[in-house]
C-alpha cells in the first residue's frame, strides 16, 4: 500500500498564503528548491489537488514542457505534471483536461483506493481545506514541507488541528529555505 504525502510551501509562522490577494512574493523558489520539488514529484503515482490549487496550476504547467523560454527544471516539472495522473477534489469542475480526473463524492474512500493502488505515493499539493479534511480522516502519512524565510504575521494557516509528527529529514537550501520531512504518527499507514 502506498502513502499519501502532503507537500506545501509555508512561511516561518506556518501560513500558506499572505492576507488578502496572495501573489506568492514571499516564496523563495529558485532552481535548487524547484529541483527538490521535481525530485518529490518524480516518485508520485498520482497528484492530488483541491480545486483552487489545481486552477492555479492550469495557466502555467500544461505548456511548460515545450516552452523553450522556460528553464530546464521548469520544463522537467511540466513533463511530470502532464504525465502524472491528477485527481482533483471538486464539485464545480466538469470537464477536466491534462490527465485529470475529478472526484466530487465519496472523496475519502477514493483517496483510500488511490493509496491502496499506489506503488510509491500519492502527492497532495493542497489546498488548505482538502489537507485539513485529510488530516481529520487520518489519511496523511507524511509531510514534505518547504519553510521559506518569511513571517507573514497573518494569513491562511497550514495546520488547523493538533498533530503528532516525527521528523524524518531536514534539508537546507542556499536561499534559506528548509525542506522538512515528517511522518504522521496518527495516519493509518506509517513507513
Amino acid at each position: 500500500m502506498g502513502r499519501l504525502i502532503v507537500s506545501m510551501n509555508l512561511s516561518l509562522d506556518g501560513c500558506i498564503e499572505a492576507p488578502g490577494q496572495d501573489d506568492g512574493s514571499w516564496l523563495r523558489i529558485d532552481e535548487e528548491v524547484h529541483r527538490a520539488f521535481n525530485e518529490l514529484a518524480t516518485g508520485a503515482d498520482t497528484f492530488l489537488y483541491g480545486r483552487n490549487v489545481y486552477e492555479v496550476m492550469i495557466p502555467y504547467w500544461p505548456d511548460a514542457a515545450e516552452d523553450a523560454a522556460k528553464p530546464a527544471y521548469e520544463r522537467e516539472y511540466g513533463r511530470l505534471w502532464m504525465d502524472t495522473p491528477k485527481v482533483v477534489v471538486s464539485t464545480s469542475i466538469k470537464e477536466p483536461n491534462w490527465n485529470t480526473r475529478v472526484v466530487s463524492s465519496g472523496v475519502f474512500g477514493e483517496i483510500e483506493r488511490l493509496k491502496q493502488k499506489s506503488v510509491n505515493y500519492v502527492l497532495c499539493y493542497g489546498g488548505s481545506q482538502l489537507v485539513t479534511a485529510l488530516q481529520e480522516h487520518n489519511l496523511v502519512d507524511e509531510y514534505a514541507l518547504f519553510i521559506h524565510p518569511a513571517a507573514l504575521g497573518a494569513g491562511v494557516p497550514f495546520f488547523r488541528r493538533a498533530l503528532s509528527l516525527q521528523l524524518r529529514d531536514v534539508r537546507r537550501f542556499d536561499q534559506g529555505v528548509l525542506a522538512l520531512r515528517y511522518s504522521s504518527l496518527a495516519a493509518s499507514v506509517t513507513s
